[in-house]
């Protein structure tokens, strides 16, 4: 019915970014750790990677994640009437416009968590990984449970959101 093609539209808007943002967390596994090693740059002369090369590395990954989250985000809110036009049904696109403007502002969180996964990911962290995402599972349960009886789709959204969230903070 209305709230599964409202759905749709809601997750087609989401993955306009998600998957740019996902691009950085594959480019995240490479990068940084070949920044930890440290070797010896003839052309310069000088001893370069290392750790703290590498977290210079992880917070230049983490801003363009930031920025490019937010850049995303930005667009696809521009771009929501538009989107909208992909329903003739008005009553698909008003239930989809609360969880169309979520997801874009998902975006920003997901820039972060995308590049985060990514550095876990190449540095070899799956237990911090794989705890995560198991509480960040729970809290999505959870929110999953409680939202949708009182708010419908967008409480579906607000799981999404929740999951993402605790995944960041993990």
């Amino acid at each position: 019915g209305v709230a599964a093609a409202a759905h749709a539209m809601a997750i087609q808007t989401f993955q306009i970014g998600g998957i740019v943002l996902l691009a950085l967390s594959t480019v995240a596994q490479t990068v940084v750790p070949n920044a930890m090693v440290e070797r010896y740059d003839e052309d310069a002369q000088e001893t370069i990677g290392g750790l703290q090369y590498a977290k210079a590395t992880v917070n230049r990954l983490m801003s363009w994640g930031f920025i490019l989250g937010c850049g995303l985000g930005s667009l696809q809110i521009l771009l929501l009437p538009i989107i909208r036009k992909a329903t003739p049904l008005q009553e698909v696109r008003d239930a989809a416009k609360i969880p169309a403007i979520i997801a874009s502002v998902l975006q920003v969180i997901n820039g972060l968590v995308f590049i985060g996964e990514g550095v876990m990911i190449g540095t070899g962290s799956f237990l911090q990984l794989s705890l995560s995402t198991l509480v960040a599972t729970v809290g999505c349960l959870w929110a999953l449970w409680f939202f949708p009886p009182r708010v419908g789709l967008t409480g579906v959204w607000l799981g999404f959101g929740g999951f993402n969230v605790i995944r960041l903070v993990g």
